[in-house]
């Protein structure tokens, strides 16, 4: 039986960012640095962009800007959210992805269910209401579709865990300075281009 990639395995080390553009006058204006910086998917919850949903996709300060308005623009700041988890998250403090391994804190289980590993999870979850009813039926719903898709329909399972259509070539946009250029080169649009790019991820 053809198995489905695991859309809930949380990283079990810590994110290590690829892209370093800075000097921009508005965050809005990482937007598509931080896409492709986070895979396309919410960092907290692993939504994807190309799972059906209303969902809008947001960009959200690590450090609420109230607090700390000097880091409103820094991209170290910056991760990239579904609308939920931004509204749940709020001005709390959790768990920077790039400073903690995610799959070490939290593990989802086949029938949806998250359970916290460690204090920092149970941080993640109580602040984001991982655990609620919400999340639960979507993690548990979006398992079973993949699972099925597995067994019958190849393409859909493609369609849904695969890369949007829409990559941006960074190469592009040109920031005002990027103290990682080398991440450009290895952009999922560059990598596409080369041919390297997985068919699901």
């Amino acid at each position: 039986m053809n198995m489905a990639p695991n859309p809930f395995g949380y990283p079990l080390s810590r994110h290590i960012r690829k892209h370093g553009p800075f000097g921009y006058t508005n965050y809005e204006s990482y937007r598509e640095w931080l896409r492709d910086e986070f895979s396309f998917r919410c960092v907290f919850c692993l939504y994807r962009e190309k799972w059906p949903s209303t969902q809008t996709w947001e960009i959200d300060h690590l450090l609420p800007r109230a607090g700390f308005p000097e880091k409103e623009r820094e991209y170290e700041n910056l991760i990239y959210l579904c609308r939920t988890c931004n509204a749940n998250k709020s001005a709390k403090l959790v768990p920077d992805p790039c400073r903690v391994a995610l799959g070490k804190c939290v593990r989802v289980h086949p029938d949806g269910r998250i359970m916290a590993l460690n204090q920092k999870g149970r941080l993640l979850v109580k602040a984001l209401r991982l655990d609620n009813e919400h999340y639960t039926r979507m993690r548990q719903l979006m398992i079973g579709i993949l699972q099925s898709c597995a067994r019958t329909d190849r393409k859909l399972l493609v369609s849904l865990m695969g890369y949007p259509s829409d990559l941006t070539d960074l190469a592009k946009l040109n920031p005002p300075g990027n103290s990682r250029p080398d991440g450009v080169r290895n952009c999922f649009y560059a990598v596409r281009a080369r041919g390297e790019l997985p068919e699901v991820y």
